[in-house]
């Protein structure tokens, strides 16, 4: 008796799901238009939106839907600060499969604080330097909430690194884990 009202149930299940599937088949015809023997001719939009539709403004006309840019930036987990006056390590920061719109850029801005603070007391500090570099040229110091990323619209395929190191510009008084945390910020403008 159970698996007949099992079957029973699954039978009507199904074809419940069957009416919606054929409703939702038919519901895409809302958006053509009729002609007929006194209006023979008539125009479609083309249309393609590349990148991400972000809003749709709540009418039928896909044309005006608000279409954003879409981006992969990567940035590093850890940033390890080199002692002064030696090499640091270089961490890259990529930009990839950047879609954004016609005459915008992409720009990755990093925001710091020019300290690392001692785990087991926030209180003692040590200085250091943030650097970066685009492209093949050299590392130089930026400021917080400078971009060390720019790509302009126009090569989604592209890929573009930048690369972003710390230096310590003071010695630790006591020995422990410095830590502090950089914000990378990414903006299309």
């Amino acid at each position: 008796m159970k698996k007949t009202k099992r079957k029973t149930i699954g039978k009507i299940i199904s074809a419940v799901l069957a009416v919606c599937m054929v409703f939702c088949a038919t519901s895409v015809t809302a958006f053509a238009a009729t002609l007929d023997q006194d209006n023979t001719s008539g125009s479609a939009t083309v249309y393609y939106q590349a990148g991400q539709v972000i809003d749709n403004k709540g009418t039928e006309d896909p044309t005006d839907d608000v279409v954003g840019g879409t981006y992969l930036v990567t940035i590093p987990a850890y940033i390890e600060a080199a002692e002064a006056d030696s090499t640091p390590a270089e961490y890259a920061v990529t930009a990839k499969d950047v879609l954004i719109p016609y005459g915008t850029s992409l720009k990755v801005a990093v925001e710091f604080e020019n300290n690392l603070k001692l785990e087991d007391d926030n209180a003692v500090t040590v200085g250091y330097d943030m650097q970066a570099k685009q492209g093949s040229g050299s590392l130089t110091s930026v400021n917080t909430g400078a971009a060390i990323l720019t790509v302009a619209a126009g090569n989604p395929d592209a890929v573009t690194t930048s690369s972003i190191a710390a230096v310590l510009t003071e010695a630790p008084v006591y020995s422990g884990t410095y830590t502090n945390t950089a914000s990378f910020n990414v903006t299309v403008d």
